[in-house]
């Protein structure tokens, strides 16, 4: 897949592309991965270095309980650094389900809006008018609430990628240049159900949009570890996160993933090679066989 972004083509035919997560919130559950204003420019630099094609930017938590972040203080830390990265040639996507936050970071120059939500019909419209690619996620509930909804489905995959092809649909047809969809790993999803979602992925991908996964660290994966149900900010400095976030995103890429979000770049940069070089020679023995 050639994906367009921000006068760019990113081949990710069978390369999974890196999205580099910088955080200007205050409350993230990965705190090495929160900077200030002034060190974003150093720490997305080390990102693109590492393997990171795309940067995203975001000022709010979606850790469970988190306080909500007024506009004017999202803004205010998210535009001066969209600004900065812009200006230094990096490819900025803004992590935000508000429009005035996603509006001011599009005039800041951000190349992709991120939306967790799914897009509010008012973020939707922002991505119409100002031509900006648009991601979107399924999730039951709200994101920083996204707990105290039922976590049950009688076919978690199947609802996903009808309500995701559904909601890209619709986007496009209201005038977005194009739509990324996401499945929302941890997101309301027991490990059963993230665990149907990965394996699901190729149906998903054949859907025909960018798929983007963003399960760096999170609290499933220390589930399939063994240390338990744990949230997100207490399980990522678990034994063994590094290399089960590794592992869940090189096989998120040989099943169908052509983005997936991560904390650790280098380290899942470097794997995703792996999977490349298999994904390259699968195309080669299919093509070969026709």
């Amino acid at each position: 897949m050639q994906i367009q972004l921000g006068g760019q083509t990113l081949d990710a035919t069978d390369r999974c592309l890196v999205m580099g997560i910088l955080n200007v919130a205050t409350d993230s559950p990965v705190s090495e991965s929160i900077v200030d204003v002034q060190e974003a420019p150093r720490r997305a630099a080390a990102l693109r270095d590492a393997g990171a094609s795309i940067i995203d930017v975001g000022a709010q938590s979606t850790r469970t309980g988190a306080a909500a972040v007024p506009p004017e203080q999202e803004i205010a830390r998210v535009v001066p650094v969209v600004e900065m990265l812009v200006g230094e040639g990096h490819l900025v996507s803004v992590d935000t389900w508000t429009a005035p936050v996603a509006r001011a970071a599009v005039a800041a120059g951000a190349h992709l809006i991120n939306d967790i939500t799914g897009a509010a019909p008012e973020t939707v419209a922002v991505a119409v008018e100002t031509t900006t690619p648009i991601a979107v996620m399924h999730m039951r509930g709200e994101p920083q609430r996204h707990r105290e909804v039922t976590h049950e489905y009688e076919d978690v995959a199947g609802e996903v990628r009808d309500w995701l092809g559904r909601r890209a649909a619709e986007i496009e047809a209201a005038g977005a240049p194009s739509v990324w969809i996401d499945p929302g790993f941890q997101f309301g999803r027991g490990l059963t159900d993230n665990l149907r979602l990965l394996l699901d992925l190729p149906q998903l991908a054949s859907l025909g949009y960018p798929v983007l996964i963003s399960a760096s660290r999170k609290g499933f994966l220390a589930e399939m570890l063994g240390h338990g149900e744990l949230r997100s900010h207490d399980a990522h400095g678990k034994p063994g996160m590094l290399e089960a976030t590794i592992a869940f995103n090189v096989l998120a890429a040989w099943l169908g993933a052509h983005v997936v979000r991560v904390h650790d770049v280098e380290e899942v940069a470097w794997a995703l090679e792996v999977s490349a070089a298999a994904n390259t020679l699968r195309r080669a023995m299919n093509d070969a066989a026709r």
